[in-house]
């Protein structure tokens, strides 16, 4: 049996005060926001997916592109949630439509999710210059950090790794810490860049890995401190609640 509301419990997410959501970070960034959908599902909410980047597209999900986008009213009154994006030919992933027109939609829903950042499927990232692109309407930002980084070195876990290794100043051999995932958490040049104003919270997947939950802890408790709510799990372990 499914326990809906779990993650929005987890990550103390308010979607009555603070409604969009954008999602940056590494690997498992939409398979979030795609339990955080089922969650609202079971709550009665319309919802909104959609991207300022590139994600990968689900073809269970209603899809209104930008060609169409006066439809969203009607999908989400049938479907009770929406995917908003344009489709890429080559890979068949959402991309992104003009941000003027999600802000327009956010009326419509009662929640919308948003992927706003890219890393391959890696587990880690530190955004280069240009990144993330977080919407300015966005109330929350959701960092997700994938804990198969720990104990890994740089290059193999890392997208972009030379950003986070110049981050870090440490080689692209040296091995991921648990400082240096807080660091990355925290800083304005890391996941915490072009925040700004928004709600922060960071989600750290993938503990179902570790041999023992201590790292997460530590980290979490370590994040606490520091002012920024963070939580980990496993949206893999989550799929069978």
């Amino acid at each position: 049996m499914k326990r809906y509301g779990y993650f929005l419990d987890l990550l103390k997410l308010d979607i009555e005060k603070y409604p969009v959501i954008a999602v940056v970070g590494g690997g498992g960034k939409t398979s979030l926001i795609y339990r955080l959908n089922e969650e609202l599902q079971a709550l009665g909410k319309k919802v909104i997916i959609s991207t300022t980047t590139h994600m990968a597209y689900d073809p269970m999900l209603p899809l209104v592109k930008s060609t169409c986008i006066e439809r969203v009213p009607e999908i989400l009154k049938e479907h009770g949630f929406a995917a908003v994006a344009d489709i890429e030919e080559t890979s068949g992933k959402m991309c992104a439509i003009e941000e003027a027109a999600l802000k327009k939609l956010v009326p419509f829903c009662d929640v919308m999710l948003i992927e706003a950042d890219g890393a391959k499927r890696k587990p880690l990232k530190v955004p280069a210059d240009w990144e993330p692109a977080i919407p300015d309407f966005a109330d929350v930002v959701v960092s997700v950090i994938g804990l198969d980084c720990l104990g890994k070195p740089i290059c193999e876990t890392a997208h972009r790794a030379e950003y986070t290794s110049s981050f870090l100043e440490k080689n692209l051999e040296a091995p991921v810490t648990a400082e240096d995932i807080e660091k990355i958490a925290i800083s304005v040049h890391g996941l915490y860049k072009n925040v700004d104003h928004k709600v922060y919270r960071v989600y750290l997947n993938k503990a179902d890995i570790l041999p023992d939950s201590s790292p997460a802890e530590h980290i979490v408790e370590d994040l606490a401190k520091q002012g920024t709510i963070a939580a980990y799990g496993s949206l893999r372990e989550a799929e069978k609640l």
